[in-house]
């Protein structure tokens, strides 16, 4: 299954870079032609909101995928309200992320230059039941502004705030992620025992090859969900002006996720 739900991801990210250059062509048309009078009864909010409805396919892969991932240990909603709980200061830096743009969606009461957006992306994202779960979760963030609270309220998740934050600041570095956590040793040490089976050099000289198997099976769920609501924010973020975003996306999605997703299938059919 594994396997298959890396596949998925090397989809979804085609699907995704496919739609974005599309959607972006057909946004810089569309402008230019308003500006040049040929389209007289639609603003630019307007054709940002028809353009949005092209995301869906990637929108409706990444409610799947995050669903397989999360349905027992609920840890994305506990990540959302963790993200949401922030102090404003440190939610504003994140506004240009992903999952920052989600809980934006999530929490916005209508006085943000995008707040028209927000309540588009809001409605459709709302028809996907584990997105869904995942904007209230920044919801009764934004409500109760204390991530130990946040805890309590999803208390199926087995993670500690501080380390779902963790796993979040270190998506877009592999080496610190392969390196600091129950995750990241179970993947490496697989990784190292299949490079000796295919008889390549070890990046790392190891004394022996540990397998956790529950380590490996939560720390990879809890990933393979993030990755999946990552590349929801992404599809998103398209129609928002924040290139940093965009920058982002193109090295969790297309990087990191799927070689924690490729480190998960081989450390799996290791142990």
């Amino acid at each position: 299954m594994q396997l298959i739900t890396g596949v998925l991801f090397d989809v979804v990210c085609q699907i995704q870079e496919a739609k974005l250059l599309n959607a972006a062509n057909l946004l810089e048309q569309s402008i230019t032609a308003y500006w040049n009078n040929q389209l007289t009864e639609i603003t630019e909010d307007d054709l940002q909101i028809l353009l949005l409805q092209n995301v869906k396919a990637v929108i409706a892969i990444g409610d799947k995928v995050i669903h397989f991932y999360d349905h027992t240990t609920e840890c994305i909603g506990e990540l959302m309200c963790i993200l949401a709980a922030l102090p404003e200061s440190e939610r504003n830096q994140m506004l240009n992320t992903p999952l920052g743009l989600l809980s934006k969606i999530a929490t916005d009461k209508g006085q943000d230059r995008y707040s028209l957006l927000y309540a588009e992306a809001k409605k459709l994202l709302a028809a996907y039941p584990t997105i869904e779960h995942a904007l209230n979760g920044a919801a009764n963030g934004h409500s109760v502004k204390d991530n130990k609270v946040c805890a309590s309220m999803y208390s199926k998740c087995p993670y500690e705030p501080e380390e779902l934050l963790e796993n979040i600041n270190d998506l877009g570095d592999i080496t610190k992620l392969f390196s600091k956590n129950a995750l990241g040793n179970v993947i490496a040490d697989a990784l190292e025992y299949n490079y000796t089976q295919v008889g390549m050099t070890q990046t790392h000289s190891r004394k022996k090859r540990s397998c956790f198997k529950e380590a490996l099976d939560v720390s990879c769920e809890s990933l393979g969900a993030t990755c999946g609501l990552m590349t929801v924010g992404c599809a998103v973020c398209t129609f928002f002006s924040f290139g940093t975003c965009i920058a982002i996306c193109g090295t969790v999605i297309a990087g990191s996720c799927g070689t924690v997703i490729a480190g998960c299938g081989i450390a799996e059919i290791v142990c």
